[in-house]
């Protein structure tokens, strides 16, 4: 999915970028230009745009908790057996939001820059630290926001030097200790109040490629309480977006086209 153009400014403006009407297509590339307009960062011509349904929310801080493969029909599948996303989609917004790519590296370089692959060229774990494009986490570090990443060690060595709390899990362990790593250093991070952190949730994905199957809803469960436990530790002026990366592409489970969850829930809008 192609997006660009010319971007209109208003003077005076606070929040910068341009906004997304409601019933426009949603896309993955709106993730980072959402969270710039919420820290009141400038983006540069970005391929997404802001979505205007949380413009009201008065948030001023952002947490992304990315779920490797969970696209839409996957979600589907394994609500039944949820807690806290399916609660959580009911008390914000949920999306079929178009993925930027059918790959994580690529894909979660265009969650957070906004920017298609054509437009950022990180398809290798290797290429994000050689890159001169900027992440929203790296913008807010350079605006003085403190920022946080939470993922596997290779990628979140890509940020090094770039941004202020860096958290890397080693990819050696086993899906389901991963996963609830990540979980324990976002909390870790969260106590620092960042105004913006990225993690990255892998054992889905793991299990989709690797098997066994029968450990998809288990892992689905787990990573469920792990945003559970995350939403609690928010301030209440925080912004969650919770989003797959690409659909499932490999298992039995194999989608290799179609929408990722998107959904974006705010801290105090829990009764």
């Amino acid at each position: 999915m192609e997006r660009g153009g010319p971007e209109t400014r208003v003077p005076g403006e606070k929040r910068t970028g341009k906004m997304k009407p409601p019933g426009d297509g949603v896309h993955l590339v709106d993730v980072a230009p959402t969270v710039a307009r919420v820290l009141g960062l400038e983006m540069e011509d970005p391929d997404g745009t802001a979505l205007e349904q949380v413009e009201d929310w008065g948030c001023s801080r952002a947490v992304i908790l990315i779920v490797d493969a969970l696209g839409c029909g996957l979600y589907r599948l394994l609500r039944p057996g949820l807690c806290n996303l399916p609660r959580m989609a009911g008390q914000g917004l949920m999306f079929g939001a178009a993925p930027a790519s059918g790959h994580t590296t690529p894909a979660i370089a265009s969650i957070l820059t906004g920017l298609l692959p054509r437009s950022h060229g990180v398809y290798r774990t290797s290429d994000a630290s050689r890159s001169g494009i900027k992440s929203v986490l790296e913008m807010a570090h350079e605006k003085g926001l403190r920022s946080a990443v939470v993922m596997e060690q290779q990628g979140a060595e890509a940020f090094q030097g770039r941004i202020d709390i860096i958290r890397g899990v080693p990819g050696s362990l086993g899906p389901l200790e991963f996963d609830r790593r990540i979980c324990r250093s976002s909390l870790e991070a969260l106590a620092l109040e960042p105004r913006i952190l990225a993690s990255h949730f892998t054992a889905i994905d793991r299990f989709c490629h690797s098997g066994p199957a029968n450990m998809i809803s288990p892992a689905a469960r787990a990573v469920d309480a792990h945003i559970g436990r995350i939403a609690g530790a928010l301030r209440a002026d925080t912004m969650l977006i919770i989003c797959g990366d690409h659909p499932p592409h490999a298992g039995p489970l194999r989608v290799d086209e179609g929408p990722v969850l998107l959904m974006l829930w705010r801290k105090d809008s829990s009764p």
